[in-house]
């Protein structure tokens, strides 16, 4: 019979064992509604995470920093999934939340472009729009090693090799795809939203070491709302047009000809290229 202490000093007490969905639920209908994640003394965890003693409960929505963390967490994960649909046999690595945002490394011989950035958008936004539950498992080490190495997932298999003994092999699904991670995750695919943009790919060395193998890295931004997505690119845009004037000190029209449109796919893409050879310049 649990009691659950909320940030306010206040207690719900269960007679049952209680996820963190059934706290917000206690609280109100809404708040279950909006809730992302939970932390439960202090650690975050999923909303179906199952409380059995007395703790401490926080819960996040998309305006806390955890649950925007949270949505990009989940978005990287469905880039993943996207790529594999799209291009089968390409391997995942790993994919962490970055400021603004995240990324996800691909081992795959053929390299992206600019046109596989919005097929793989689009097929993202159908992953959303198809709503998968989301659902972790943990596994026996030795089974997660076989299991991955048999798909072909060689960068997967290693990195389950260097967890600790001591640790679990947390492994998260949605729908079938899933992936080695120690989350959490939303509830299912259909709660990221489709409030995301991938901006750019580049190359990174296998865990950053210029001795191993180069990989594709492709980088996404992912928001709470379509307004902060829409103030992200234009923020983005104004940081790139002044990089620019940076280095055309000169020109006063060259870097204002793709950016007084707006935020089109084309023009975007326009911008990263532009971005690109201030970079080699500077």
């Amino acid at each position: 019979m649990p009691i659950i202490t909320l940030p306010d000093g206040n207690n719900l007490s269960f007679s049952n064992d209680v996820t963190g969905l059934g706290v917000a639920e206690k609280i109100s209908k809404s708040l279950a509604k909006q809730a992302m994640v939970i932390s439960v003394n202090g650690e975050l965890k999923d909303l179906d995470y199952l409380i059995k003693k007395d703790c401490s409960v926080k819960i996040f929505t998309s305006k806390n920093p955890e649950g925007l963390e949270t949505i990009r967490h989940d978005t990287a994960h469905i880039l993943a999934m996207a790529v594999q649909e799209l291009f089968p046999g390409t391997q995942v690595t790993i994919g962490p939340v970055i400021e603004n945002g995240f990324y996800y490394d691909f081992a795959r011989k053929e390299p992206f472009t600019e046109d596989d950035l919005l097929k793989i958008e689009n097929k993202m936004k159908e992953i959303v729009d198809r709503d998968e539950i989301t659902k972790r498992e943990v596994w026996e080490r030795n089974k997660a090693i076989s299991h991955f190495k048999d798909k072909g997932e060689v960068y997967k298999a290693e990195l389950i090799e260097t967890i600790p003994e001591s640790e679990d092999v947390s492994i998260y699904f949605h729908g079938d795809w899933h992936d080695l991670c120690r989350g959490p995750h939303l509830s299912s695919t259909g709660k990221i939203g489709k409030y995301f943009k991938l901006t750019k790919v580049s190359g990174a060395y296998w865990r950053g070491d210029s001795n191993n193998e180069m990989l594709q890295r492709i980088y996404g931004t992912s928001w709470a709302s379509q307004k902060d997505l829409d103030e992200y690119l234009k923020r983005r845009e104004k940081y790139i047009k002044l990089k620019l004037l940076k280095v055309f000190p000169k020109e006063k029209t060259f870097p204002y000809i793709f950016m007084e449109t707006g935020m089109t796919y084309v023009e975007d893409h326009t911008y990263l290229l532009l971005e690109k050879l201030a970079n080699i310049l500077n």
